[in-house]
């Protein structure tokens, strides 16, 4: 006999956040409070609300996992530190890493998004073409369109993942970020 998991209203506290506390644990990618309400079948601020009480949780327990929020989304995950050590020692089979001049690449793209491959080029002084192509593959970045000029180009964006992989919460604190460092180069020179 399976147990039936959809929840009533008549559910504990600590029911619906160890529901919660699962969910996260075995989510891939960040979920929307949204995605979570249908799953576990309770409403956006009482999973808000569980949801921080677990980051609070996860916090003062000082382990490998923390909570974390990334603009409206929720993901479980290992505490940077930690991460990176167990990178080093698992020894991942897939060797593969970025060059200089892909990363050159997604830079531009994150400064600039949505931009052409001519405007990349532009700005690199170089071809992109191969440097596009791993950063599609690699999923860090996306088309997110045409562009208006002539031959209506692809127009490029940051994807999710070059979120998650780099530490940052969204849309907006990228945009914070890019303002720091245009201001500190301004200043700087």
């Amino acid at each position: 006999m399976t147990e039936d998991f959809t929840l009533k209203k008549t559910e504990s506290s600590k029911t619906l956040k160890n529901l919660l506390e699962a969910l996260l644990f075995s989510s891939p990618h960040p979920l929307t409070v949204q995605e979570i309400t249908k799953i576990i079948n309770a409403s956006a601020s009482e999973i808000e609300q569980l949801a921080r009480e677990l980051q609070e949780e996860y916090t003062r327990r000082e382990g490998a996992l923390i909570i974390r929020s990334q603009g409206k989304k929720w993901q479980m995950v290992v505490k940077p530190e930690y991460g990176i050590t167990i990178k080093e020692k698992m020894k991942r089979t897939s060797s593969k890493t970025i060059s200089r001049s892909t990363l050159e690449t997604l830079a531009i793209i994150s400064l600039y998004q949505p931009v052409t491959k001519v405007d990349i080029d532009l700005k690199r002084g170089v071809n992109s073409v191969q440097a596009l192509k791993t950063l599609l593959e690699e999923g860090l970045i996306t088309i997110c369109g045409r562009s208006n000029s002539p031959g209506k180009p692809f127009l490029y964006r940051v994807t999710e993942k070059f979120f998650e992989i780099f530490g940052i919460e969204g849309e907006e604190e990228l945009q914070k970020l890019i303002h720091l460092i245009k201001n500190y180069h301004g200043t700087a020179q």
